[in-house]
């Protein structure tokens, strides 16, 4: 198990692949255990691919004390010079794009390209308040959160997809309940998630960003990532036929973000 010690924590990563680097920041609540896995797609089949546990989740240390989008960030950035990273390209997804604005925004000299996919600037981007609403939540509201087409209609006719996403959820739940140190990281990624907010300082990203929105999310609608996308100066805003998270087992997703990251 590959160990480091970054800023005042000791970090567990993984790299796979070769080619040039790539650092991936995973969204709310994931880790490197968590199936929907960077190295489940073919861009370690053309990079080097860095991913870690953040700090509270997985192997790497649970410190108590809260932290920001921007300790993230820290962690992230601090990770990859302690490997000897200097330059890399970035991807970040939801959450982890917020981190990854931030990690753009504080250490610039070492993002080449940049890719946030499901994201946004934060409270301020007109964004609903979907984090803070997201415990109180019916499961069809989570559903249709997820994916427009998730609607009424669509849970009528697709009980057994209905009935496994309860499942699934309930052992997410069951999962953190039995494990204080992870429900209590989860919390803390939510507070932090809740108070992002890169509005006005988005401008400051340098490098070439390739922002990915899903036609059908209804999280963070395509008009708020396309709004963020016009505040970066050079940025392609592509949207896709999906919802928030659908898109990360597409593969024609992934072949325009390799194609964008070797362009």
């Amino acid at each position: 198990m590959a160990m480091i010690k970054v800023n005042d924590i000791n970090m567990h990563y993984e790299i796979r692949g070769s080619g040039p680097n790539v650092l991936f920041i995973h969204g709310l609540g994931a880790d490197l255990k968590n199936p929907i896995s960077i190295f489940k797609t073919a861009v370690p089949e053309h990079f080097t691919v860095l991913a870690f546990d953040p700090r509270g989740l997985g192997e790497t240390d649970k410190p108590p004390e809260p932290f920001g989008i921007a300790d993230m960030a820290a962690d992230a950035a601090g990770l990859a010079s302690a490997l000897g990273w200097n330059r890399y390209h970035l991807i970040g997804a939801s959450m982890g794009g917020m981190v990854a604005q931030e990690l753009a925004i504080r250490f610039p000299e070492g993002v080449d390209k940049l890719v946030l996919a499901s994201t946004h600037t934060g409270v301020n981007s007109g964004a609903a308040d979907v984090l803070g609403k997201m415990s109180r939540m019916t499961t069809l509201e989570r559903l249709y959160t997820s994916d427009t087409r998730q609607d009424e209609a669509w849970a009528a006719a697709n009980p057994e997809a209905v009935t496994r996403f309860e499942e699934e959820s309930r052992a997410v739940m069951e999962a953190m309940t039995a494990n204080p140190e992870a429900a209590r990281a989860y919390q803390h990624q939510l507070a932090a998630a809740m108070a992002h907010d890169t509005l006005d300082r988005i401008n400051l990203i340098k490098s070439r960003t390739l922002v990915i929105s899903g036609r059908f999310d209804g999280s963070i609608p395509p008009e708020v990532a396309r709004k963020m996308a016009e505040k970066i100066p050079s940025a392609d805003f592509k949207l896709v036929d999906h919802g928030h998270g659908s898109w990360y087992f597409d593969p024609q997703v992934w072949d325009m973000v390799i194609e964008f990251l070797e362009a």
